[in-house]
């Protein structure tokens, strides 16, 4: 409830969440940035003083007294600015900090069918680009507006206080400002959206394209692929010109219809310092002061211009973190000690598909036996697993892990049980040590490593390599073989010691001998490890209690080996295929 609560709050109205985060070095950036605004709007009148100090030759020790003033004044300055820009710089980086660690939590704890829409550009693109906007929204932003908001507060009735005629008639064209900072606003906040929407797109086939440059490359499509980027970044060029185009417009508009005031300063001001009634020094301080006003103005603009980039930006973050997870983790059971699993008429449909992937399955697993299951492709071998780690969420029927549903047991504990080790292969780019690790809570025994690289056969591979354990693998493991970052994986679940090992097809990637020893080490636990492999082949089903088969999402056979072999037509043409027609004897 409290995290609902929060994302209410951000959601509403995200500069005021972060205030209130963090009220300190909010409010002390304002309080040094008021200050550094006063003392900068007094120093045309320490000018004007020393002008006319000069121009009625006063004595040396008051235009003395004035130099003293402005290096008061000046040292003021950049102690003031110092601070505003240090509390101000931890803000806007804290609020960055907070929603990217928000959104990388949120995304992690999001299903398999928000990965299906979502393409992983994408996701890159809100992790780094967005968040990026967004802190430049709400920190320079935010900043640049008050700035010019203090500014105008701090220049104007100084100006109103040394001539009101002066004032209104060289500022005759701010009342076209807030007209023309709204539409500018809507402008930036319709291109700027589009522009994230091409970046992402681009940051998409980039990374596509990086990933799978292996295939890209043995079905010659490299021209393919290029005019493809090519056509995706021209689309981006295109909407980026957009928003360059609203931006370039909008300054110098401002800064013309404020620097005009200058011009029309000479005319209205010449009668009255020709006549003696103003001074020069009067003359130079109002100069300098519509000079002043050419920053709020520029300010405003640029201002909201990060706002309707940074709050475009933030729509999009937030359409992600509105997104709820479809397998929400609101168990309690906590598994201590694994007994019995039961699949009881389970059936699901992928999202979008009217066919079912699994179709009224049902079996039972008791701890220390050992399940094989084979089928054709497609026939949801890999669905069933899925469901069994909860990487996809229970429509119909009831999977029961000690009797209890599967609902109710917390994701972690389950996972804790039911160790998946998947059909794809992947490797995070850390050392090979740490990706063996990887699952632990600490650090494994290097004995222990060294034993499981040696039962999938991988340890004299290893050893050739000039920092062996400690070698440092590339993006997903691409400097090793697919068949080493299989055995890598296996290594991987064995040295986790779960009390069930599921194995997705896993096994196809290495030998005979390999896998013979494989079996070996989980045979030496079998009163306590249980096993479900997924295969295609009948030796890395050697030695399993019962296999379940089957076709087209339902169950063809589930028994022993002998059991399936009657009764299973699929099992039969295996068996006659591998050419093991005696091993179900």
């Amino acid at each position: 409830m409290e995290n609902a609560s929060e994302n209410r709050s951000l959601f509403k109205n995200p500069l005021w969440f972060y205030i209130k985060y963090n009220p300190r070095a909010f409010t002390l950036g304002m309080v040094f940035l008021l200050a550094t605004n006063i003392l900068d709007g007094v120093y045309p009148l320490i000018m004007k003083i020393a002008i006319d100090q000069i121009e009625t030759r006063a004595p040396l020790g008051d235009i003395g007294k004035t130099c003293i003033m402005f290096f008061a004044i000046m040292a003021g300055l950049a102690f003031t600015r110092f601070c505003w820009r240090n509390f101000f710089g931890q803000f806007h980086t804290y609020a960055a900090e907070h929603i990217r660690q928000k959104l990388f939590r949120h995304i992690t704890s999001l299903g398999p069918n928000f990965y299906h829409k979502n393409q992983v550009g994408e996701l890159m693109s809100l992790m780094t680009n967005d968040v990026q906007s967004f802190r430049q929204a709400i920190g320079p932003g935010m900043l640049i507006l008050a700035d010019g908001i203090i500014i105008i507060c701090v220049v104007l009735p100084i100006m109103i206080s040394m001539s009101w005629s002066w004032t209104w008639k060289t500022l005759i064209f701010l009342p076209l400002v807030p007209f023309l900072i709204w539409r500018v606003m809507q402008l930036i906040h319709r291109n700027y959206k589009i522009q994230q929407d091409r970046f992402s797109e681009l940051t998409g086939v980039a990374q596509e394209t990086v990933g799978g440059i292996r295939v890209i490359k043995s079905f010659a499509q490299e021209n393919n692929r290029t005019a493809l980027y090519n056509t995706v970044s021209s689309a981006f060029e295109k909407a980026c010109n957009k928003v360059a185009r609203v931006d370039s417009f909008f300054v110098p508009v401002m800064e013309f219809g404020v620097t005009s005031g200058s011009v029309i300063l000479l005319f209205v001001a010449k009668d009255d310092i020709y006549s003696g009634a103003v001074s020069i020094g009067t003359f130079v301080a109002f100069h300098r002061y519509i000079q002043k006003m050419v920053w709020p103005m520029t300010a405003l603009g640029l201002g909201f211009s990060y706002f309707q980039k940074g709050y475009a930006s933030f729509d999009r973050i937030k359409d992600v973190l509105k997104t709820e997870t479809d397998i929400p983790d609101l168990g309690k059971t906590e598994i201590t000690k694994f007994e019995k699993l039961e699949f009881r008429n389970v059936s699901y449909q992928h999202p979008g598909s009217s066919v079912y992937a699994l179709k009224n399955v049902s079996f039972s697993l008791n701890a220390g036996e050992s399940l094989g299951i084979m089928g054709p492709v497609g026939s949801g071998k890999t669905t069933l697993l899925h469901l069994l780690s909860r990487l996809y969420p229970l429509a119909e029927g009831q999977i029961l892990i000690n009797g209890v549903p599967i609902e109710d047991v917390t994701q972690e504990s389950l996972r804790r049980t039911f160790l998946l080790v998947p059909q794809e292969a992947f490797l995070f780019s850390d050392s090979i040590y740490e990706n063996i690790s990887f699952g632990l809570p600490q650090r494994a025994a290097d004995e222990e490593v060294l034993r499981m690289t040696e039962i999938v056969d991988l340890q004299s591979e290893i050893n050739s390599l000039p920092h062996k354990y400690e070698s440092q693998l590339g993006e997903r493991g691409v400097n090793l073989s697919g068949g080493q970052k299989q055995r890598l994986t296996i290594a991987r679940g064995l040295i986790m010691h779960t009390p069930v090992l599921v194995l997705d097809d896993s096994l196809s990637a290495v030998d005979t001998r390999t896998e013979k020893a494989i079996e070996l080490e989980m045979s030496k636990n079998k009163g306590t490890l249980s096993r479900i492999i997924v295969a295609h082949r009948l030796s890395s089903l050697k030695g399993v209690d019962k296999i379940l088969v089957l076709k087209d999402g339902a169950v063809e056979a589930w028994g022993d080996r002998n059991t399936v072999f009657k009764e299973s037509p699929t099992f039969q043409k295996i068996v006659q295929i591998q050419g093991e027609g005696a091993s179900h004897e």
